[in-house]
């Protein structure tokens, strides 16, 4: 239906009260005013009133009276069915997260590299809360406002997100390992400072304030590296480390997922990489949908175990 047909339709559902419509259907299923006003907890006087209503609007009496009840005319059977498939798709889209015959996106945004780690196993609990219930990932955007604007049902990220509407849970840590070539020519299990002078290496370019500040420090403080190949995914970088003698800096995590597939080892180094501490975050709002949080908390358990841990606003963030 294109945007003219949907306004069109729009302007003739202003002319109708939509409730009238369940009380159409009410009288239609239960076969009287009567058992319908007892259905839907209303008296049968204001039944009554909503049908003439519906008679005003409508070019058909719709109901007649036949013995002690009422029977539906050719306009109205044909009326219900339109009607009846209406309430059912809205009822569907009202009710889709009480139902495991129905689908629903679960939309979590991570970086690439992160997906890599946390997606497969969230996808295995999200089947298990309900196998019709489709993931989709997205990557995060720059402005981080995915959950304040319901883009995304989770976050999962190393920056650390602030703010009063938006509740972080630590799940897990990732070590960054140095990674080249399993037959690299000048390096065999240890990569030195001295060293590494002579090495050229790859860089994960993405607007990420953590890899940043890391990459800083490493940089002013020890050592600045002599880059030969930037990009926005890891798993680029570790295909240029597979063939070639670049060293790269890759989650220890992705290293173990692709040490098979690649021709590519892990090496001790002199250079300091601090732990990355990954969160799940989710809107405050979320705790009003049950299957959600159910798919949450268990994501949570999966990752943390016993030992959960929320983050807490410094005592000068601004929130």
């Amino acid at each position: 239906m294109d945007e003219n047909n949907i306004s069109a339709s729009l302007n003739k559902l202003r002319n109708i009260d939509l409730n009238l419509l369940t009380v159409f259907e009410a009288v239609y299923l239960h076969k009287g005013i009567v058992n319908a006003a007892k259905a839907l907890n209303l008296t049968p006087s204001s039944i009554s009133q909503s049908i003439q209503k519906l008679r005003n609007t409508f070019p058909d009496p719709l109901f007649i009276r036949s013995g002690k009840g009422i029977t539906p005319t050719a306009y109205a059977k044909n009326l219900h069915n339109h009607i009846s498939e209406g309430l059912g798709a809205i009822i569907t889209g009202l009710d889709f997260s009480q139902d495991i015959h129905k689908t629903r996106f679960i939309t979590v945004s991570c970086r690439p590299h992160t997906g890599c780690e946390v997606l497969p196993r969230i996808y295995q609990e999200l089947i298990r809360v309900n196998p019709n219930y489709v993931l989709k990932h997205q990557d995060i955007p720059d402005n981080y406002d995915a959950l304040n604007q319901f883009n995304a049902d989770i976050v999962i990220d190393a920056k650390a997100i602030y703010s009063k509407s938006i509740v972080g849970v630590k799940i897990f840590a990732e070590k960054i390992v140095c990674v080249c070539h399993r037959h690299h020519p000048r390096i065999t299990d240890y990569l030195s400072l001295e060293n590494a002078v002579h090495e050229k290496f790859t860089f994960l370019e993405i607007n990420d304030l953590v890899l940043k500040l890391q990459k800083q420090s490493l940089d002013l403080n020890e050592f600045n590296r002599n880059f030969a190949f930037t990009t926005y995914s890891s798993l680029n970088m570790l295909n240029i480390v597979a063939g070639s003698d670049l060293v790269c800096f890759v989650t220890e995590s992705m290293y173990e997922m692709y040490k098979r597939a690649y021709p590519i080892k892990k090496v001790q180094s002199e250079f300091s990489f601090n732990d990355l501490d990954i969160y799940l975050y989710y809107n405050r709002a979320s705790k009003k949908d049950k299957t959600l949080m159910q798919l949450i908390n268990t994501i949570i358990a999966t990752f943390s175990g016993d030992n959960i841990t929320y983050l807490e606003p410094p005592s000068e963030a601004t929130l």
